[in-house]
């Protein structure tokens, strides 16, 4: 039953996102219901799946993600380098997303599904027009924690936006920051729009190289702390998080951690 409900969320985010609107919710709500009643009983229609819904659904609560530093203090207009582009995108009211990792309910997996009653726009970065990364809710709650724990000399593998760079580079006890990004463009973009923002740019070094190339080359034992974000999904990422996780048996000393790893690790 996992799998059932996985496989059709999964089809409706990617296929359908903005087909519950705010005059559907609107509708039901004339009834005396919540929003989570709602929004499960047009989930009950478009996914012509019976289940319990109110469990998986979370509003979202738009100024925490509003007074974020990243969001107050990073601003950048459209831009296009060949075939990636930073812009903004948006969420309708009521359009569902992934908010967080999986969770369990006695032994039962659930995905985490967010929804804003109110229009939210979040920074976003598109390859040949296809969204790859982006700082939504999903991005801030499943790097909050890394991003707490992060200290002292740190390497980050992927660039995108630099959210992680960024909030991380706002605490004392760290040090430096070291990022790796393979692709050229996308570093050309984010000094051009980003870096000068960076309140402490100082402790910034972009590196232009291919993970595997740089780990297999280098020292890592210089670094404290190394963050992994090379992958747009579990799908991709599980293949990754298996390889590299191969380095932690030679730098015990370094703290190595993978975004969304409480979801890939229900996969394993």
């Amino acid at each position: 039953m996992d799998n059932i409900l996985l496989e059709k969320i999964s089809e409706f985010l990617n296929d359908n996102p903005k087909s519950i609107t705010i005059n559907q919710v609107n509708k039901v709500l004339k009834s005396g219901c919540s929003e989570d009643y709602a929004i499960k009983l047009l989930l009950d229609l478009y996914l012509d799946y019976k289940f319990d819904y109110t469990k998986i659904l979370f509003k979202e609560d738009i100024n925490k993600y509003l007074c974020n530093p990243y969001y107050k203090n990073i601003k950048f207009n459209t831009k296009r380098c060949n075939s990636w582009q930073f812009k903004y995108t948006k969420y309708d009211p009521y359009e569902l997303f992934v908010s967080d990792n999986f969770f369990k309910i006695d032994d039962e997996i659930y995905p985490h599904l967010g929804y804003f009653n109110k229009p939210f726009r979040y920074p976003s970065v598109y390859q040949n027009d296809r969204l790859w990364m982006s700082i939504t809710p999903n991005e801030v709650n499943t790097m909050e924690e890394d991003i707490n724990n992060s200290f002292g000399n740190i390497l980050v593998v992927g660039l995108g936006l630099g959210y992680f760079p960024y909030m991380s580079h706002l605490k004392n006890d760290v040090l430096s920051i070291d990022i790796i990004e393979i692709d050229k463009d996308i570093i050309s973009l984010f000094k051009n729009e980003i870096l000068d923002q960076f309140e402490y740019k100082s402790k910034i070094n972009i590196i232009n190289s291919d993970v595997y190339d740089y780990f297999s080359s280098n020292d890592l034992s210089k670094y404290d702390y190394i963050y992994i974000d090379i992958w747009h999904d579990v799908s991709d990422g599980m293949k990754h998080y298996l390889r590299l996780k191969e380095y932690e048996k030679k730098y015990s000393n370094v703290k190595f951690r993978y975004w969304i790893y409480d979801t890939i690790k229900y996969y394993l």
